[in-house]
């Protein structure tokens, strides 16, 4: 192990940590950093990173991550990943990054999760939701646990701590047709409105929805569901969707077939594997809530059409099962919406 200078061709003093280490299958093998301002950044760095390879819980709680994330690579979906990475970005590493990790007990999260309840979400000015603080509280729960699992901490101080949050917060909120109608009045984009319908009629997520293309729709008036889009760092993909039950065929109605064969019709040179709608999740969220201000509904989050539209199948009668079917979900989950307080 050693750790040098070295000038680079600026002319600028820089270090460099070389190591030797066995790793998991016993095979020796090197190790060279460059580009370190500091020395010391240079010795830490050689430090953390025989730690993780002894796996000993010593290293700092950026280090834990790392290892964390890099199981996460073949294990998670791209959209639960980086779902996941934004929550450790913003509310774990600047807390607990520097942190030794078998040095953080129940105090330390508990102080944690006071500030994270005492917040206020500075777009909404209001306090995060208990279903949110809940999420954080997991993921931190998680990298502890994986952290017991392979790398010999004793305990996961989330547990004595407690958890904050709940599982869900507030009451399900949905839309009557009539209200749905009223906002879709105040909806002026044809494409807006499209998107729309299909969530409230064929309760599609939004994520379906935005990546059907004109192939998806069928002759049979039915919508073909086999994947789902999401933005990741920027850039748009199309990914598999949420469970195996999520793929399906889902019935549409006359009127919304042929409403959504004209805006397709519309659309100029689009080819049959072409995404029909190019907003984001965040731009449909935004549209929905001016226009559920100005038709004087109230808001409800976008995909709470999908649950607007499982309550419109119980009231017609439709069996769990079927709304299950229909929704891409397990009959578990649907239940539980059905028997939500309103």
């Amino acid at each position: 192990m050693s750790v040098k200078s070295y000038k680079t061709k600026d002319g600028k003093t820089k270090w460099y940590a070389y190591l030797r280490y066995t790793d998991w299958t016993g095979k020796r093998r090197a190790k060279k950093k460059e580009g370190f301002d500091r020395k010391k950044d240079a010795q830490e760095f050689e430090r953390e990173f025989l730690l993780k390879q002894e796996r000993r819980c010593e290293m700092s709680f950026a280090s834990l991550v790392q290892l964390y994330q890099e199981d996460a690579d073949h294990r998670v979906r791209g959209t639960t990943r980086g779902t996941q990475d934004s929550i450790i970005n913003t509310w774990l590493l600047p807390y607990f990054g520097k942190l030794q990790v078998d040095k953080i007990d129940a105090v330390t999260i508990r102080k944690w999760q006071n500030e994270m309840i005492s917040a206020v979400n500075p777009r909404t000015g209001r306090k995060y939701a208990l279903s949110y603080l809940r999420t954080l509280n997991s993921r931190l729960s998680a990298i502890f646990n994986y952290a017991v699992m392979y790398y010999g901490l004793q305990q996961n101080p989330c547990l004595p701590a407690g958890f904050m949050g709940k599982k869900r917060s507030g009451k399900m909120k949905f839309w009557t047709t009539a209200e749905f109608e009223t906002v879709m009045e105040q909806v002026s984009k044809w494409g807006y409105r499209v998107a729309f319908e299909l969530m409230y009629w064929l309760g599609l997520r939004v994520g379906e929805c935005l990546a059907l293309t004109p192939m998806d729709i069928l002759p049979s008036h039915a919508v073909r569901v086999n994947k789902t889009f999401h933005r990741v760092g920027g850039e748009d993909t199309a990914g598999p969707p949420k469970t195996e039950n999520s793929i399906r065929d889902v019935s549409m109605p006359p009127f919304l077939y042929d409403e959504v064969q004209r805006y397709i019709s519309a659309l100029y040179e689009i080819e049959p594997g072409d995404r029909i709608f190019y907003f984001t999740h965040g731009t449909l969220n935004k549209e929905l809530d001016r226009a559920a201000e100005v038709a004087g509904v109230q808001r409800i989050r976008i995909h709470d059409l999908r649950h607007s539209h499982a309550a419109l199948l119980v009231e017609l009668g439709y069996t769990i099962v079927a709304v299950a079917e229909r929704l891409g979900d397990t009959v578990e989950v649907t239940s539980y919406e059905k028997s939500s307080p309103k």
